[in-house]
């Protein structure tokens, strides 16, 4: 089984879902200080589709029991996980359905659009032909948002819930403890 290490180093749990107040000057700024650290983790999972596991490690001052917030980061992220995943379902939804009702009204744009150029481009007038070859063009382009949601945003609807359900499902979560010096 192909595993994937995640390593996240925070001043509070909390900050897993939530961002930081971490200042770039500090040493502990780092890639995922910018905002929560699941993003960073969910972009780390989908970054390497061929992982089946994830192992997320979260270094934190030494303050609290690693054992306690390791059961209350697990269970966060189930909870986090399932709640985004209802989202994605939704979005998903709205998506397919928005894309059905553009493409039956883009069908008939593009038939009229289609047969307009179709008459068009026997003119003798050069205008005419390249408004021919321009209609055209519209017809086509115009297909682009429909098929754009029903077939390629499946794709990434796909892949968002392949990562929160990898996260969800076949994550291990170990919650070390720093001991800091002077410097941090």
């Amino acid at each position: 089984m192909s595993r994937l290490a995640v390593t996240l180093r925070l001043h509070r749990l909390e900050d897993v879902f939530s961002a930081p107040d971490v200042d770039p000057f500090s040493t502990w700024y780092r890639a995922y200080s910018h905002g929560p650290a699941i993003d960073y983790v969910e972009a780390c999972v989908a970054d390497h589709p061929e992982k089946e596991h994830v192992d997320i490690v979260v270094e934190l001052p030494r303050e609290s029991s690693c054992e306690e917030d390791e059961a209350r980061l697990s269970a966060a992220l189930v909870r986090y996980c399932d709640a985004r995943l209802v989202g994605v379902e939704r979005e998903s939804k709205r998506n397919n359905s928005r894309g059905w009702l553009m493409l039956a009204f883009t069908v008939f744009v593009v038939a009229f659009f289609v047969f307009l150029a179709h008459r068009l481009q026997d003119s003798s007038w050069e205008a005419l032909t390249i408004a021919a070859e321009g209609l055209s063009i519209a017809a086509w382009v115009l297909l682009w948002h429909p098929l754009e949601a029903l077939v390629f945003n499946r794709w990434d609807f796909r892949l968002d819930r392949r990562v929160l359900r990898t996260i969800r499902d076949k994550a291990t979560v170990r919650v070390d403890p720093l001991d800091l010096t002077a410097d941090d």
